[in-house]
């Protein structure tokens, strides 16, 4: 992931990319030569320069916290992958230290940047089909990591590590709080998972304020590619967003179903990776933007735990404010 974000992010001019790191042997080496610039296999090496005004954090989620920490305290801003932290109390911390410090801290919440959602949001703020009633999201990998990284102590587990995305766009796109999830793992596929404490397909219904309802469904095992659906259903009407076979946004009303204009991407994952930097950039230039901070991925967090304990024993949890 952080090779992905350094070569997509080079080809942008909103930004400069002037160095990685990374502590496997070699991999900086391999991504800096291809992009011609610095790379370095201990992130202290980074601290020391002075062309350095933000860092990317992508890495294992245990690292995310003190690597964040680290850059916030040499004055940088920092882009951080979801989840900031699997531990609420440390990610308010950050979040606070980021504010005194005067320093940005964004969370990696890319859909929200993606041009199909961002469509679905203007679609949805603008009335068109109404109040919203039912959201579907759908995360389906096409085959799991490695049964170690699915560790939830390493990666929060799929409840966490993927559902994170969907419990923050239920709440952003209708702009109502989730107030309690019911949730079911489902049979295991891919018995190594299991012996590392995770699952490999979950839902969760997620009951929002005034009786509206979120489903997410999250698989490790679709085997035709790694597919994101989202689909809500209002009172007038419907919104439809893909990522395969390519991203768009359709609106669907009584006069038929369209293609919402500007929502296309042939790549909807590197849209959204490009326009979430570009408004973490603008918010370092002291321009306003709503971008997601520490507090979006305690949210996320929250609602994240409270699915793995429905799933775990069968009961719905109460989700506070």
């Amino acid at each position: 992931m952080g090779a992905f974000h350094a070569r997509t992010l080079a080809k942008t001019s909103t930004l400069d990319v002037v160095a990685v790191a990374d502590a496997a042997p070699g991999v900086a080496a391999g991504v800096a030569g291809d992009l011609g610039i610095v790379g370095f296999e201990s992130t202290a090496a980074l601290l020391e320069r002075d062309d350095v005004e933000a860092w990317v954090v992508a890495t294992p989620t245990p690292t995310h916290g003190g690597l964040t920490r680290s850059a916030l305290e040499a004055g940088l801003h920092v882009l951080c992958e979801k989840p900031l932290s699997l531990d609420p109390v440390e990610s308010d911390v950050l979040g606070a230290q980021a504010a005194t410090l005067e320093r940005v801290l964004q969370v990696g919440f890319w859909r929200r940047f993606a041009p199909p959602w961002v469509r679905a949001r203007e679609v949805l703020d603008a009335g068109r089909i109404g109040r919203p009633l039912m959201i579907r999201l759908a995360q389906w990998d096409a085959d799991p990591p490695p049964a170690e990284f699915c560790d939830p102590t390493i990666s929060g587990g799929l409840a966490i590590d993927c559902g994170v995305h969907e419990y923050d766009l239920a709440e952003w796109l209708s702009g109502l709080a989730v107030e309690r999830v019911t949730a079911r793992n489902l049979p295991l596929v891919d018995e190594a998972l299991g012996t590392a404490g995770d699952v490999d397909n979950l839902v969760a219904v997620l009951d929002l304020a005034g009786g509206a309802v979120a489903i997410v469904d999250l698989s490790r095992n679709a085997r035709y590619g790694d597919d994101v659906r989202t689909e809500i259903l209002g009172a007038e009407g419907a919104v439809f967003v893909d990522l395969l076979p390519t991203g768009r946004t359709r609106l669907a009303i009584g006069d038929g179903i369209a293609v919402v204009p500007g929502s296309e991407a042939a790549d909807a994952v590197a849209a959204g990776v490009v326009g979430q930097a570009e408004a973490f950039a603008a918010r370092v230039r002291g321009r306003f933007g709503d971008v997601p901070g520490a507090a979006a991925s305690t949210r996320a967090l929250q609602i994240g735990r409270a699915v793995q304990e429905s799933a775990a024993t069968g009961a719905p949890i109460p989700i506070g404010p």
